[in-house]
């Protein structure tokens, strides 16, 4: 019994040492590699800890000089010209360091803080460092812009890149936001006149004022027609007439478009009327209504939104006299501004008075104060407009109802809908509160 115990004893160790064999051999491996970064400026001397280390090797020459100090402790790296390269390290334990040096021409910082400074706070921009070199990138409301940071990238050679486009969208990073910008348009018109007195002819007597027509039939020996008229000549009239009256116009369209990416929206109606010139007759198209272009940029660190806008607003008026064509009120913007998220601005306003008086009658009589409306028809018009256009932007982070509800929605308010329009509310008129970006 004891032989047997023995032979199994030794069976079980004859197991075990080639599985002890086996971890002592992957402990070497289980070390693994480290790596760090050194960064540093072209003429700079900075120095790596070289105890235990028993052999290195750099990888691209000419970037960096790599020296050993006398006490063999420690090595000094300097910097000899802009770029990366690596520098692995051997320890005394076979394990391996691996040390990634960028060489700049300038300061990382020192860059990033001229950079920051000379951009300043420009939505739609964005400066990225990769490896060595920064990159700047985004979009701008114009060629100008472009120019300009291409001048700010050259003053650093090697080390900032532009990638800015001209009406482009915005940074990598900023292109997932959905943007909504609010346009309202409000416009007051007052109007008022009147036309008192007496309208006297501008002119009496002169030629052809008398006209006379005779008729002599000479073989019945006998005049057929003898007719005088006095013409031209119209008696005076009596102007008793006012007018007053008054208009608002309150307009308010939504655009909701990704950052960086343009939107339009367009509007309104066209009304066709006949014109007769010659033996033809051609028709004539009248367009109303609002047409708005915007193309926004977002910065979401900063909560700084640029916003190109090109809107076009146009109402139609009654006709005037002698015409059945109406007219139009128009009003046109095109403009860059700069806003706060949830800020509003007022991107164009306008206040206008127009006042005409007008006297038609007798020479200096009809000049008399009261008794002048006998000599002569005064009338007097006034026309006052005031109005704004402003912006309202927020961003849309996520929809604040499912979509069937939205749909639902509508379609069971166009069901009800019976005339009451301030009942509907086909979307939501009040912009978001603010509130910063998440990235």
């Amino acid at each position: 019994m004891k032989r047997i115990a023995l032979l199994v004893a030794a069976s079980l160790m004859s197991f075990a040492a080639p599985a002890l064999a086996q971890e002592e051999a992957g402990e070497p491996a289980a070390a693994g590699e480290g790596q760090n970064e050194l960064n540093m400026v072209v003429g700079e001397n900075k120095t790596i800890n070289a105890t235990g280390v028993k052999n290195y090797s750099e990888g691209v020459k000419g970037i960096v000089d790599v020296k050993l100090t006398t006490d063999n402790t420690k090595f000094v790296v300097a910097g000899r010209k802009p770029g990366t390269t690596t520098l692995l390290l051997i320890n005394k334990d076979d394990s391996t360091t691996t040390w990634v040096i960028n060489v700049f021409s300038r300061s990382p910082d020192a860059v990033r803080r001229e950079l920051s400074q000379l951009l300043g706070e420009m939505p739609g921009v964005r400066v990225r460092r990769v490896g060595s070199r920064f990159f700047i990138e985004g979009g701008v409301a114009s060629e100008g812009d472009v120019k300009r940071i291409e001048k700010i990238a050259a003053l650093y050679p090697g080390q900032v890149e532009s990638l800015v486009v001209a009406g482009g969208g915005g940074a990598v990073g900023d292109r997932k936001v959905n943007i909504r910008l609010d346009f309202f348009f409000i416009r007051y018109d007052k109007t008022s006149g009147y036309a008192v007195g007496v309208d006297w002819p501008s002119r009496i007597g002169g030629p052809d004022v008398v006209q006379s027509e005779f008729r002599y039939d000479f073989l019945a020996g006998t005049t057929t027609t003898a007719e005088a008229s006095v013409v031209n000549q119209p008696l005076p009239a009596l102007d008793v007439a006012s007018r007053r009256g008054w208009a608002k116009v309150l307009k308010q369209s939504t655009v909701i478009t990704v950052n960086g990416t343009k939107a339009t929206w367009e509007s309104g109606g066209e009304q066709n009327f006949p014109i007769a010139s010659g033996l033809a007759a051609n028709i004539k198209e009248i367009t109303f209504g609002t047409k708005v272009d915007v193309l926004p940029r977002l910065d979401e660190q900063t909560g700084e939104l640029e916003v190109q806008v090109e809107a076009d607003v146009s109402d139609l008026t009654p006709p005037v006299e002698s015409t059945n064509l109406p007219g139009r009120n128009i009003s046109k913007l095109k403009t860059l501004v700069r806003l706060k998220l949830g800020q509003s601005l007022v991107l164009s306003g306008i206040r206008t008075s127009n006042r005409r008086h007008d006297i038609r009658g007798l020479p200096i009589l009809s000049e008399i104060p009261v008794i002048g409306v006998l000599f002569g028809s005064h009338r007097d018009s006034a026309e006052d407009v005031e109005g704004a256009l402003f912006i309202i932007p927020t961003a849309v982070e996520s929809v604040p109802k499912p979509a069937i509800e939205i749909v639902n929605g509508a379609l069971s308010q166009f069901e009800e809908y019976s005339g009451d329009i301030e009942a509907v509310n086909a979307y939501n008129k009040r912009p978001q509160q603010w509130r910063k970006v998440n990235k």
